[in-house]
């Protein structure tokens, strides 16, 4: 009798085990939808993909006018010589809308922008759309930003990336957070010409009263292939836009909230079209 007991215990830990763990597709827009999974998983989702293709969007990397690559040397705006070691951001795609501002897709998609990155995979467009405007948005909605990164497949922009962009302080997720903006490297605080050591800066913006405002982007759609494809610029100047470097060149949100703010502001224009 203690043996059928102890077997039956067993399966029922295994079933819970496995539910616990159950993979599925969760966005809500997909054809196989499964609000009871626990883990996401967008490899798993199905959708109607009649007479659309995918649109893949091609990200231009920029520093004002020059390209922008990590381990380059750029000034600021005050004249401050920087190097950029480290620069990320998440952003969501909200809704493709058509000529006339009206929303026909507000499937919501995120992407962690890497200037090593060059093309991102942003959902299903039909085949005859030769235009659309993309609304994006720098940083994590309130409901998303508290989600343990845990439940997302690793390729997911939302799982644990390396190095980590994201803040568990505290058993609460309340108290967490993703890094909507990091930017770190190098600066010439002395202005003596040199990067010396301890000559640095570091922006680690977060939080959800610092995300970003919608940003509309008009878009020229091209076939290429099976593909469809639009163009972007990605301005990773506007991120120190007006920022004195040599003076202020530290925050992780809430130790300088108005330097904080300063740099989600200047992130509103961050995405604009390629030309």
């Amino acid at each position: 009798m203690k043996n059928i007991f102890t077997r039956i215990l067993l399966t029922i830990v295994v079933l819970n085990f496995a539910i616990s763990c159950q993979e599925g597709c969760l966005d809500p827009n997909a054809l196989n939808y499964n609000s009871s999974a626990k883990k996401s998983n967008d490899e798993l989702c199905e959708y109607d993909t009649n007479n659309k293709e995918f649109l893949f969007l091609e990200t231009h990397h920029k520093f004002d006018n020059v390209d922008f690559n990590l381990d380059s040397i750029y000034f600021d705006d005050f004249g401050t010589k920087i190097k950029f070691n480290r620069a990320a951001f998440y952003v969501s795609k909200n809704c493709f809308s058509n000529i006339n501002s009206l929303c026909f897709d507000d499937s919501v998609k995120y992407f962690l922008i890497d200037p090593s990155i060059n093309n991102y995979n942003i959902g299903y467009l039909q085949k005859d759309i030769e235009n659309i405007s993309i609304e994006f948005q720098v940083g994590v909605d309130s409901i998303s930003n508290h989600i343990d990164p845990a439940i997302y497949n690793s390729n997911h922009p939302l799982s644990y990336q390396s190095p980590s962009m994201h803040w568990q302080m505290g058993s609460s997720a309340q108290d967490w957070s993703y890094l909507f903006i990091v930017a770190e490297g190098i600066a010439d605080l002395n202005s003596n010409g040199i990067f010396e050591s301890g000559e640095i800066f570091v922006f680690h913006i977060g939080g959800d009263p610092f995300r970003g405002n919608n940003h509309l982007v008009n878009c020229d759609v091209s076939q290429l292939n099976d593909e469809l494809l639009v163009k972007v610029n990605i301005n990773w100047a506007d991120i120190i836009d007006d920022l004195d470097i040599k003076n202020t060149n530290f925050t992780h949100t809430m130790d300088n909230i108005p330097l904080a703010q300063k740099i989600s502001d200047n992130c509103g224009n961050l995405i604009s079209e390629h030309l």
